[in-house]
């Protein structure tokens, strides 16, 4: 029992009493301060992240990126807008294939007629030499000849008219495409282009309403710091009780070794002279304790506002994809989509188009081979009909009427070489054509959907980073407001923690009334040293000095002397430990 108390069991209970209320109070101020404390650090990384987040959403679209975006949306919709003309050429080609195919299949319908015309002579010199013995062969192998020309003839024209049949259903294909690319291309192009200017004006729109949201953000970081570095009134407190609970000790140690000998009124003096110490200490330790717990309460209320604030912006943000006209991404992509749509489809069909071409090049070389075969049939015919004339000549009026029918077989024959030409010539021409539309606007056509396609791939990865990002920055926002509510709760500090401390300033303040009023005696100046230098803020040592008399702490180190005229924040930084 504390010797200075050891007359009074009812002092002793209160002293008791007191020091369990410390001890509590102590207790819930350390586990209070560090559950608030990791709640505002909670709320600042998850702050962070958010930041983050929203960095990454407008990253998905910073300058660069919109940039490289816009150009690439540029450069599909110039190769769509090329398609119409392509698929004209293209449509010009096939027209000029029917067309020459047309002519030729007039020049084959002339060569028909004049075998039509040598079949009838072919007969007739049958007939004429039928009483001429060396006319008889003649007439059987002239006779062979024109009927293998004929079947020549036969055979090329239905040919060509399976090329023609193949050529009519690509030019009936080929000009509804064109149709289609005349109606959708232009919108198509219209829309992307309006959507690669409505990008660049939403992406600045939500890049101004980011940086509304980094604004809020670093405000509230800021004061999460204020925050954070006004809980030290935490510490401190805890500090000072424990000053206070020190200087019992140091009272009990003093009682029992160097004022042993002390009278009782000189003892009871002292141990008053503490104990108001301690009253005093612990009422200017509340009002601190008080004033700053306002401080951070008021800053953290504070932060309600800023989080409504952030979620309305973020609502904001995310009604730039909502809304299924704002979120322009997905309409450019539902645009491309469209375009390549278009261009499967005239992929595919352009791809029987080019085996159709691949075919018509086929055809014309072997029509180009029976026309010379047709060729070299009318040369036969034109010498075997020579060489008749010259054996009816030898056989004077019998071999008249031979020598006629043979003159006529040479003049038919001869009208085959003109349609010939022009055939192979318009074969040419086919084979020309076919050509370009393999390897030129042919080829093109073909190719339309690979920039489409790498166009919708990009444009569908922004989107999808965009989509992940801001479905992120919505989870935070609601995570960042509920963090926040907890923290007010958890930071009312006054609420929770003010008035256990004032218990203790009461039951403080009723002891130190129940043991009379402070007696200084210079017997206590070890004691008032001891106490002394426990401190750590500069308002400790001023309510010492106020019951301990200066001159009592001559011997105090320079150090320990009071700081002159500082001011209240001073004293919150010097009490920093």
């Amino acid at each position: 029992m504390p010797l200075a108390l050891r007359n009074s069991q009812s002092s002793t209970y209160a002293r008791g009493n007191l020091e369990d209320r410390l001890t509590q109070a102590h207790q819930r101020i350390e586990t209070a301060f560090l559950d608030g404390g990791a709640s505002l650090v909670a709320v600042m990384e998850l702050v962070t992240g958010l930041v983050g987040t929203l960095d990454r959403v407008t990253g998905a679209l910073d300058g660069e990126t919109t940039t490289a975006a816009i150009a690439g949306l540029h450069r599909t919709i110039a190769e769509l807008a090329r398609l119409p003309d392509i698929m004209a050429e293209r449509q010009l080609s096939f027209d000029e294939i029917a067309d020459l195919c047309a002519a030729s299949r007039r020049h084959v319908d002339d060569m028909h007629e004049t075998f039509r015309y040598l079949k009838v002579f072919a007969i007739t010199v049958k007939i004429t030499g039928a009483g001429l013995d060396e006319f008889a062969d003649f007439a059987d192998e002239i006779r062979d000849r024109i009927h293998s020309g004929a079947g020549e003839i036969e055979r090329f024209a239905a040919e060509l008219k399976s090329m023609q049949g193949e050529l009519s259903t690509a030019r009936s294909f080929s000009s509804s495409v064109l149709g289609d690319f005349r109606v959708a291309i232009p919108e198509i192009v219209a829309n992307l282009t309006g959507n690669a200017t409505r990008l660049i004006a939403q992406h600045a729109a939500m890049a101004k309403r980011a940086g509304e949201v980094r604004a809020v953000a670093a405000n509230v970081q800021t004061k999460i710091a204020a925050a954070l570095s006004a809980l030290q009134i935490g510490d401190i407190t805890r500090q000072r009780i424990e000053h206070v609970q020190a200087s019992f000790t140091h009272l009990d140690a003093f009682l029992e070794g160097d004022g042993r000998h002390l009278g009782s009124a000189e003892r009871d003096g002292i141990a008053a002279c503490v104990l108001h110490l301690a009253h005093a200490q612990l009422e200017e330790t509340l009002l601190d304790f008080r004033k700053k717990c306002a401080s951070v309460f008021t800053t953290i209320s504070s932060f309600t506002a800023d989080a409504s604030r952030i979620l309305d912006l973020r609502s904001e943000l995310a009604g730039f994809r909502d809304a299924p006209d704002e979120d322009i991404l997905k309409v450019i992509a539902r645009d491309i989509r469209h375009a390549c749509d278009l261009a499967a489809r005239v992929e595919g069909r352009s791809r029987d188009a080019t085996a159709l071409v691949a075919s018509v090049v086929d055809a014309v070389q072997t029509l180009i081979t029976a026309i010379e075969m047709i060729r070299s049939i009318k040369v036969d015919i034109h010498y075997m009909a020579l060489n008749s004339n010259l054996r009816c000549s030898r056989l004077g009026d019998a071999g008249r009427s031979v020598n006629v029918v043979s003159g006529e077989l040479r003049t038919f024959a001869g009208r085959l070489e003109e349609p010939a030409d022009n055939v192979v010539a318009g074969m040419r021409r086919i084979e020309t054509s076919a050509a370009s539309l393999s390897s030129g606007s042919g080829s093109e056509i073909a190719n339309i959907a690979m920039p489409l396609d790498m166009a919708l791939q990009s444009i569908s990865a922004v989107s999808t980073q965009m989509d992940e990002n801001l479905d992120a920055f919505n989870e935070q926002g609601d995570a960042v407001f509920g963090k926040i509510a907890a923290a007010i709760g958890a930071l009312d500090f006054e609420s929770s923690l003010g008035t256990v401390l004032e218990a203790c300033v009461e039951m403080a303040g009723r002891f130190a009334d129940d043991l009379g009023a402070p007696v200084p005696s210079a017997a206590a100046a070890s004691l008032s040293q001891t106490i002394y230098r426990t401190y750590t803020m500069a308002q400790e040592r001023d309510i010492h000095l106020s019951i301990f008399p200066t001159e009592e702490l001559d011997t105090a180190p320079a150090a320990a002397a009071p700081a002159a005229a500082m001011s209240d924040d001073d004293l919150f930084e010097d009490a920093l430990f």
